[in-house]
Order: structure tokens, then sequence, then C-alpha cells
């Protein structure tokens, strides 16, 4: 008793008075998807004090729900990013500007995801190293994703590419005739069925999600919750930070930070890692000095390195204009959930709630622009929702389309049973970038990336409509009463339904992020003036800082950005510890 009571009172003391120390050995600017795996890592060793710093705070437990990802977004843990208007893209979205969705909460964006843990190609990391990210080829990167991972499909986890007990959780969705009309169409089409993260990605296969036994298994929830108990880790939130301080020797020295109701200053011993994301990171870099010298010269702001920061912004690209009716009680209406379903999902997590992100099944196709046998240019995801499952409501909102297109395409369909095959474009050749609107750190940046801007991003993806279409017309999909909806996208009224310019017209209308924004802080060879960071993660022309998270990433993966995000972090770990190593061997001799 009289222990808890001391703990209470210490507890007490510095919450009333200081929440953190003066300096440190490092800091992180950022708790999501990479910042809480390296927080997790560095503050293993007992004589390293670390700070984490974020933006947001802890989440609700409405995102503990697998099955309604969308509901935290729009909210306070949201930063609620979008884009310029676009031209080739978003015709039917309010002023057509795409919401750009990002995690301001403990876990970052690892809170608002789908929750598909699918980590890419093999080719994909042979090509970073072949770019000049030597180290971070598959060979290398594998062990990484195999330390988070504890994967609990018995099915998958015994191949050699999995890893099983580890932080992360990855589990399957429960059983139903949705997701077996899928594998059994993906059969019927000549595919084979198996595992996208391990041996051959050109398969049709259950997904595999961040769940830890029914609920959302974030980087908080792994990585974070587990080590509360620290002395030699610091965790704020609600802490913004607005500059990265240098002395004059390009060494990085501090942290300027607003923090309840008041503007702080922290020191930094050894280095500063920067996981703030693919937009913070670059948008942070830029108001401390780093980035384009013509674009900092603008606003004045002094450059102490000279780099492509924000440049190289790729999005997975998507539409959801392919919208089917089904018989049955296959889809996730949210107008027919019950609380006996919240019942049974708290008792057991195995029902329509415990769904990954309302995701049954994925399949990695070749178009016939794509030549290479187990390179897929298309993920396809048949996701058991659409714009009317929950009333035209959340999704819709999310999306950004306009009331006028949701009603005249959707509106008539609002809570019947309805689903959407999901068509990703995987490796898009157009490319964006990030800039300063000004130079007030609360005021977001620009987002442009310029979606279809390479013609060859459209014509992939119409490809990846046109085998959703096959997907749907096998008899496995008609079985349970698959049929497209009847109505047609406005604005493409004058093409024939489900030609190649009507495909191209529906994508460019209700055009969606797959909220994987990457490569603004692109890692490469030091001598690339393409690079912002070195195959180590330090930024290029400066001491003391490196960038670990989804920024880095030079080349999109064929796949989702949150498991390589954590796979990041976990090697940013290991090249930071390792540098500690060494530099106390030096001490020692």
């Amino acid at each position: 008793m009289f222990r808890l009571i001391l703990l209470a009172l210490i507890s007490f003391i510095r919450a009333g008075h200081l929440d953190f120390r003066k300096e440190y050995d490092y800091i992180i600017v950022g708790a999501g998807s990479a910042g809480a795996v390296v927080a997790n890592r560095l503050s293993k060793d007992a004589n390293i004090h670390v700070l984490l710093l974020e933006a947001g705070s802890n989440p609700s437990l409405i995102s503990e729900t697998a099955a309604f990802p969308a509901e935290l977004q729009q909210t306070k843990y949201d930063w609620e990013f979008k884009t310029v208007p676009q031209k080739l893209s978003c015709w039917g979205l309010k002023d057509q500007r795409s919401r750009w969705p990002r995690g301001k909460v403990l876990g970052g964006s690892s809170i608002l995801n789908y929750m598909l843990y699918v980590r890419g190609n093999k080719r994909d990391f042979d090509e970073w190293a072949k770019d000049g990210a030597t180290g971070w080829s598959y060979d290398d990167v594998l062990p990484y994703f195999k330390k988070s991972e504890d994967n609990r499909i018995p099915e998958m986890n015994q191949n050699g590419y999995h890893g099983i007990g580890g932080e992360l959780t990855v589990e399957k969705g429960p059983e139903n005739p949705f997701k077996r009309a899928f594998l059994k169409a993906g059969k019927e089409l000549g595919y084979d069925i198996g595992d996208y993260n391990g041996e051959f990605q050109k398969v049709f296969s259950e997904v595999q999600g961040t769940l830890k036994d029914g609920t959302r298994c974030s980087t908080k929830k792994a990585f974070l919750d587990p080590i509360r108990g620290r002395r030699n880790l610091d965790i704020l939130t609600s802490a913004f930070v607005t500059k990265i301080n240098f002395d004059d020797d390009k060494h990085v020295k501090s942290v300027t930070f607003d923090y309840k109701d008041r503007t702080e200053t922290v020191l930094v011993r050894r280095e500063v890692i920067l996981s703030a994301g693919a937009i913070n990171s670059p948008h942070l870099l830029m108001l401390s000095g780093i980035g384009p010298k013509e674009d900092l010269e603008k606003f004045q702001i002094p450059v102490i390195s000279n780099l492509p920061v924000g440049k190289n912004l790729q999005d997975h690209v998507a539409t959801v204009a392919l919208i089917f009716t089904t018989d049955g009680p296959h889809t996730l209406l949210k107008s027919k959930l019950t609380t006996d379903d919240v019942i049974e999902y708290l008792k057991n997590g195995q029902n329509n709630l415990t769904t990954v992100g309302g995701g049954e099944g994925v399949a990695f196709v070749n178009t016939k622009y794509n030549l290479i046998k187990d390179w897929p240019d298309i993920e396809i995801i048949l996701f058991k929702f659409s714009l009317a499952s929950d009333g035209g409501t959340t999704f819709r909102t999310g999306v950004g389309i306009t009331d006028e297109m949701f009603t005249k395409y959707a509106g008539s369909y609002v809570n019947d049973e309805t689903f959407t095959c999901f068509p990703l474009l995987q490796r898009p050749k157009s490319r964006g970038e990030i800039r300063l609107k000004s130079t007030d750190p609360y005021e977001h940046p620009i987002i442009d990336p310029k979606y279809f801007s390479h013609p060859d991003d459209l014509k992939v993806l119409v490809e990846g409509m046109k085998i959703c279409l096959e997907i749907t017309s096998t008899s496995a999909m008609k079985e349970i009463g698959t049929e497209p909806i009847e109505t047609i996208i406005p604005g493409c009224e004058k093409y024939e339904k489900f030609s190649d310019d009507y495909l191209a017209c529906a994508a460019q209308t209700f055009t969606q992020t797959v909220y994987h924004p990457i490569g603004t802080c692109k890692m490469g060879s030091a001598s690339d003036d393409r690079s912002v960071v070195d195959p180590d993660l330090k930024v290029i022309g400066v001491q003391g800082l490196r960038v670990a998270d989804a920024s880095v990433i030079p080349l999109m993966v064929t796949g989702h950005t949150n498991a390589p995000a954590i796979m990041i972090g976990e090697k940013a770990s290991d090249l930071i510890l390792n540098d500690l190593k060494a530099t106390r061997s030096k001490k020692e001799l």
C-alpha cells in the first residue's frame, strides 16, 4: 500500500511540475507506425533517455472496432488534409479535391487505416537497393518484417515468410459465404489461392489484417502500451513540434514544440528521429530550413541544407465506382447492426464487426501492360460495403463525393445489400509534390498528388477495373446474386457502359486515395541529387537527424504502406543502436 501511495505522489508531483527532462539522448517526432516502433526499441536500453512527441492524443475505444475505420476520419484524431483541386481526377469530389486522412493520435495512421497487412513484392525492395538505397533489398528487410510480426493464421505462418511472437498481431477475419465466393471466383479464373506476403504474390487470398482477438492492433497497442512503465521513456501527447534547431555546424541541437499553452525547447544529445509521416515530415523539415532552396527563400527561411524535400510524392490511386448488388445478408450494412451483434462481438470477436476494415478478399493480378510474371500491377480488394452501405454518411463524406453525385449514382441503393470491387493501381508513374503554403506550422502544406498526370496510370487502372468485372461475372459470384448497379455515373453518359472510355471516366470521377502517401523524403545515395536521406536514413547535409517513416520510401511498394513503415521503424532502430554501440566502443578504447 505504501509503495502505491508513493508512486501516486510521484506521478502527481511530475504532472503538476514538469512532464519531461531538459535534455534527452534521442527525441522522436511522431508516434505513428514507425515512431512507436523506434520508441520501443531504443528505450529497451535503460541507459538511453528517449522523448516521444505526438501532436495528437490517445484514441477512443471506437478505434478498436475493426469494421468501421472511416468513423475516425474527420475527427480530432485526423489531420484532415486535402489535396489541391485535381485536373485529371476527382471530378465527382467536392472542389475536385481528395481528402487525405492522416492519424493525429498515438499510433498515427495505424489508428485510422483499414488494417490490411500487405508488405509488398520482393522486386520492390530490390528496386530500392538498385536505386541507391543499399541495404534495403528484400533479403535485407524480410527479417525486420518477421521481427515485428505475430502471425496467427496457421495455414500461412509456417511457410518461412512470417514471424510468430512479435508485437504486431496478424489475423484473418471470420469465415462467410462472401469470402468463399471471392476465392472460388479466383480459382474459376485460373488463379492460385495463396499468401500474398509469401513466396508468390500473384494470388487470390483472404485478407491478412493487423487484428488482435478481433480488434484493431495499432502500433500504439503493439509497441507503446506494453512499455508505458519504462522510466527512461517519456511520451508527450498534444505536443505540436514547430521546429528542429541546429547549431552553426549544422548539427541538431534541440526541438521546439507547443505543449500545454506554452512553447518548449528540449535539447538532444545524440539524434532527432523524424517519424511524422509523408506529409508532416517534409513540412517540418522545410520549416526548419531543409528543403528546396528556391522554395525556402520565397518564405525567407534560412537554408541549412538544399534538398528536394516534398518532391517524389506517390500514392496508390483507386476508384470506388464499381458497386454491385448481392442476394442475402452478405454485406456490412450499418442499418442492420443490432445490440446483439455488439454483444456477440465483445464476447467472441467473430462476427461482421471483426471484418478487416470491411475487406474480405485480396487479389494481386497482372494487366496486359505488365509482362513480368510475379510483379502484379493491380491489387483488387473486395469490400463488403459501398458508398451506400452506411446510409450515405461516413464513407461517402470521407471520400468527399458531392451530394449531387452521390444522390444520382448511389442514392437509390442506400441500405441495400451492396459491395465494392476496389482496384488499386500499384506502382504509379505520376509524381506529385508537397510545398510550403506559409511559415505558420499550423497551416497545412500544399498537397498535389497530380493523379493520372502520367497517362499510363489511368490505362492500367482501367484494366484493373475490367478484371473486377471479370471476377464479379464468374459463376461463383453469380451464386450469391452479384449484379452491377444499374445507374450510370453522372458525366459518363456519353460512353457505352463498361467500355474503356466509360471506365476511364468512372475512375477520373470517383477517384479515391488509398491513404498511402510516400516518397517525400526520398532515400537513396548521398551523391544522388534526388535523395533527402541516405541509406542510413540520415538527412543529407546535416548531422544528428534521421527520418524514419513512409516518406523515405523511394519507389511505391506493390502492397500497402503500414507494414513497410513498421519495418522501416525496426531497421532504423538497429541503424541508430549500431551507431551508438560504435560510439561507445570508441570511448572505451
